[in-house]
C-alpha cells in the first residue's frame, strides 16, 4: 500500500508539474514578501517585492536563512530584525588578516605589472595568516549548520569585508605608484579580486570535499551556492554603495567591463531627461508607464528606466534617437547591468540585516542605530536578552547549542492502562476520552502561552514547557492541576492522576530542518534538563507492596490468599506506601526506601534558588497544609491571588542523575486578607524553606 500511495504521487508530479511549481513559487512569495519588508535601502534600482526578488533568485530561500528577531533586554520592546553576529576578538583577527592579505595581494600585483621582484614570501605569509582563520570559520559553519545554512551568514559578513576593502583597491594602488593608479588601478583591483577567488574557491571546495566525506553527504549540497552567486556578480564583493547616478562604478565599467563609462553614465542622464519629456506630452507612454508602476500618479522616468525590458520599449518608439541616447548595444548592456545592479542591492540589502552582537561584563549589547545620527565616539550600546544566541564562527559549534532554561512537564498517571481499558469499552467510548484529552491538552496549551510558556514538545499524555521566569511556571502548574480536577469532575476517563514536575537546568538545542527551506529554524530540547524533568515525573517505578499484590491479583490469584501472604509484612509496618500521603489527591513525597512517589508537584533545589531572585519571592507566608509547614509565595491566579505552598521533601537519587535535593508544590487556596501574615523576620524563601525542613525532621524524630 505505502508502494502503490508513492506510484500514485509520483504519477500525479509527472501529470501536473505545473500546479507543483504553482504551489512552490506562491510558498516561496511568502516567505519573500516577508523578507522584503525587512531589507535596508537605499535601492535605486531594486524594487523590494517578492516577484521581482523571485525573478532574481528563485533560489534565494534555499540558500540564504530568513532573517530572525533579536530581542532587546525588555522583550515587550520592538525586536531587531537581523543575522546576530558575535564581534569579538576572533571575528576583528579574521578581518585583519584579510586586510593584510589583500594588502599584499595588490604589492605583489603592482609589482609584477612593473616586472619587479614579488616579494613571495611576505605574500605567502599573509595568504597563510588570512588562510588558517578562513578555514577555521569554513570548516565550523558548514558542520554546524544542520539546514541552518551558517556557511551563507558568515558569508553575508565576511563579503561587507572583502568589499569595503577592495573598493579602496585603486586608491592603495595609486599610493604605491601614482601612474600604474591613474591608468590601471581598475583593471588592477579586479586582479586582485580573482586572485582572492581563486584561493578562496580552492580553499572552501577543499573543506567542502573533506566535511562531505565525514557526513556521508554530497560535496555540491556541502559548498556554500550564496558564494558562487556572489562570484558571479563581482559588484557584490568589490562595492559597498552604488548611487542611482553610478558615479561609483567608474572602475566596473572601465576596468572590469571594458567600456566608456562617462559615455553611459552621459547617455543615461539624457535618457532620462528625454524620457520625462516624453512623459509629459505623450499621453500613450504615460499610460503605458502608469499601468506598469500599477500608480495613478505620473510616473518618474527613474522608476520606468530600472524596470527590464523598458529600455528596448524606449528604443523601438519611432522618436527614439540611439545617437543621443543608448545606443542599441548600450541597451543591451543597460538591460544586463540592470540585473547585476538588482543582484547587488538584494545582498548587500540583507547583509547589511547582519547585526553585531558586542559582550560587555557577561552582557550581550548591539550598537543603537535607531536614531540614525553619526556618533563621534560610535552609536550608544543597548542590552539585549539574555536568551539572544550570537553566531560566532570562529567557535566549534558556532551557535553555542546549551542554554538553560526554567522547564516544566505534565503527565497523566496510568495513561497508557487507562487506554486499554477503554478499548475494551468500545471505539465509540474511546474516541470520547481521546476528544476530550484533546480538549484538555489545547487548554492547557492555551493557560501555558498565556503566561508566556513555550511549548516545547508534546509527550503523548503530556507536553514540556520552558520558560525564563520561575514564578510563571509555578502559576501554570497550579492552573493545570486546577483545571484536571474540574476535568474529572465533568466525567474525564483518565482519572488515576497528573504528575508535574519543574527545574531550571542545562538544556541543549538539536535544530531540525523543516520541510521547506523557508521554514524558520526549529530546536527540539534534549540532554540531561529533560532527562531530569522526566525522571522526576516518573518517580519510583513501582509501588511496591500494593502494586505486587495488585499484579498478583489481575493474574488470577486468589485475592484472600494474597492478601493473607502479604498481612505479616503490613503488620510489621513494613509497607513504604505513606497512607497519610496517598489520601490526597495531589501528593508528593520520598518513601522509607527513598524513593520518590510523585502524583502532584515536585520542584527541584536550582529553580527554587533562581525563584528566590525574583519579585514574586520577596514576600512570604506561613502555611500549614494536610498536616505539613509550607512556606508560601502570593501568585496572582485568574481567580484571585493564591498562595503556592513549597517545602522541602529531601534529596532523591535518580536514574543516571546526580542526587537532587527535591521540594514539593502545593495550592495552599485563595489569600484572604488578614488571615495569613507575611513572615516579617527578613527571612528569604531559601532560608525559610531549609528552617521548616529542620523542624518536620525534629517533630518526626520525637514521634
Amino acid at each position: 500500500m505505502e508502494w502503490e500511495a508513492g506510484a500514485h504521487a509520483r504519477a500525479a508530479d509527472a501529470r501536473y508539474p505545473i500546479i507543483r511549481a504553482t504551489f512552490s513559487m506562491a510558498d516561496n512569495l511568502g516567505s519573500l514578501a516577508t523578507l522584503a519588508r525587512f531589507l535596508r535601502g537605499p535601492l535605486g534600482f531594486l524594487e523590494p517585492e517578492a516577484e521581482e526578488i523571485y525573478r532574481l533568485m528563485p533560489e534565494l530561500l534555499q540558500i540564504v536563512p530568513l532573517p530572525q528577531r533579536v530581542y532587546l533586554a525588555d522583550e515587550a520592546a520592538t525586536p531587531v530584525i537581523g543575522y546576530p553576529v558575535l564581534a569579538d576578538e576572533g571575528q576583528r583577527g579574521l578581518r585583519d588578516a584579510l586586510t593584510a592579505y589583500i594588502h599584499a595581494e595588490e604589492a605583489a600585483q603592482v609589482a609584477s605589472h612593473l616586472r619587479q621582484a614579488v616579494d613571495a614570501p611576505q605574500l605567502q605569509a599573509a595568504w597563510e595568516g588570512y588562510r588558517a582563520l578562513l578555514a577555521r570559520a569554513t570548516e565550523n559553519v558548514t558542520t554546524s549548520s544542520y539546514g541552518r545554512h551558517f556557511p551563507a551568514v558568515f558569508w553575508l559578513c565576511h563579503s561587507m569585508d572583502v568589499a569595503r576593502l577592495l573598493k579602496e583597491s585603486p586608491r592603495r594602488i595609486t599610493r604605491l605608484n601614482l601612474l600604474l593608479g591613474k591608468e590601471q588601478g581598475g583593471a588592477l583591483k579586479y586582479k586582485v579580486l580573482y586572485r582572492f577567488l581563486d584561493r578562496v574557491f580552492s580553499l572552501t571546495y577543499d573543506m567542502a570535499h573533506l566535511v562531505a566525506g565525514d557526513a556521508e553527504g554530497v560535496e555540491q549540497d556541502v559548498f556554500p551556492a550564496l558564494l558562487s552567486r556572489m562570484r558571479d556578480n563581482v559588484l557584490v564583493l568589490t562595492e559597498d554603495h552604488i548611487s542611482p547616478d553610478l558615479a561609483e562604478l567608474g572602475h566596473y565599467f572601465n576596468g572590469y567591463l571594458r567600456i566608456d563609462g562617462a559615455d553611459l553614465r552621459f547617455r543615461y542622464a539624457r535618457a532620462l531627461e528625454w524620457l520625462g519629456e516624453r512623459l509629459s506630452h505623450d499621453p500613450a507612454i504615460r499610460a503605458a508607464a502608469s499601468h506598469l508602476l500599477r500608480a495613478g500618479a505620473t510616473p518618474e522616468p527613474r522608476d520606468l528606466l530600472r524596470r527590464r525590458g523598458f529600455a528596448r520599449f524606449l528604443a523601438a518608439l519611432p522618436s527614439y534617437d540611439p545617437d543621443r541616447l543608448f545606443s542599441h548595444e548600450q541597451v543591451e548592456i543597460w538591460e544586463r547591468l540592470l540585473v547585476k545592479l538588482k543582484e547587488f542591492e538584494l545582498l548587500h540589502s540583507m547583509r547589511r540585516l547582519v547585526v553585531p552582537i558586542h559582550e560587555r561584563d557577561g552582557h550581550l549589547m548591539l550598537p543603537d542605530r535607531s536614531l540614525n545620527r553619526t556618533w563621534v565616539n560610535g552609536p550608544p550600546m543597548i542590552e539585549v536578552s539574555t536568551a539572544t544566541r550570537p553566531i560566532d564562527f570562529m567557535a566549534p559549534w558556532v551557535v553555542d547549542p546549551q542554554i538553560s532554561r526554567f522547564g516544566m512537564i505534565y503527565d497523566i498517571t496510568d495513561f497508557s492502562h487507562t487506554v486499554s481499558l477503554l478499548r475494551r469499552a468500545g471505539p465509540e467510548e474511546q474516541d470520547r476520552s481521546f476528544r476530550q484529552m484533546f480538549r484538555f491538552q489545547r487548554r492547557v496549551n492555551r493557560m501555558a502561552a498565556s503566561h508566556r510558556l513555550k511549548l516545547e514538545k508534546y509527550l503523548g499524555d503530556g507536553a514540556f514547557y520552558s520558560a525564563r521566569e520561575a514564578w510563571r511556571l509555578l502559576v501554570v502548574a497550579l492552573q493545570i492541576q486546577r483545571y484536571y480536577t474540574q476535568a474529572l469532575a465533568g466525567g474525564f476517563p483518565f482519572d488515576r492522576g497528573l504528575r508535574l514536575a519543574l527545574n531550571f537546568s542545562h538544556y541543549r538545542l538539536l535544530p531540525i530542518q523543516g520541510g521547506m527551506a523557508s521554514e524558520p529554524e526549529r530546536y527540539e530540547f534534549f540532554g540531561h534538563g529533560v532527562v531530569e524533568l522526566t525522571r522526576l515525573t516518573t518517580g519510583k517505578s513501582m509501588r511496591e507492596i500494593e502494586e505486587i499484590k495488585m499484579l498478583l491479583v489481575n493474574q488470577g490469584y486468589n485475592e484472600t490468599v494474597v492478601h493473607r501472604f502479604f498481612a505479616p509484612l503490613a503488620a510489621g509496618d513494613h509497607d513504604v506506601v505513606d497512607k497519610r500521603e496517598e489520601r490526597r489527591r495531589f501528593h508528593s513525597y520520598i518513601n522509607r526506601n527513598g524513593s520518590l512517589v510523585n502524583e502532584g508537584i515536585v520542584v527541584t533545589e536550582q529553580l527554587v534558588k533562581r525563584l528566590a531572585t525574583e519579585e514574586a519571592a520577596h514576600r512570604v507566608y506561613p502555611l500549614r497544609h494536610a498536616g505539613h509547614g509550607y512556606v508560601a509565595l502570593a501568585l496572582e491566579l485568574p481567580d484571585g491571588r493564591t498562595l503556592a505552598g513549597l517545602r522541602k521533601l529531601g534529596i532523591v537519587k535518580l536514574k543516571g542523575l546526580e542526587p537532587v535535593p527535591l521540594y514539593e508544590l502545593v495550592d495552599g487556596g485563595p489569600l484572604a486578607a488578614g488571615m495569613v501574615r507575611p513572615l516579617d523576620d527578613g527571612t528569604d524563601l531559601v532560608t525559610a524553606l531549609e528552617r521548616e525542613y529542620a523542624a518536620a525532621l525534629t517533630e518526626a524524630s520525637s514521634v
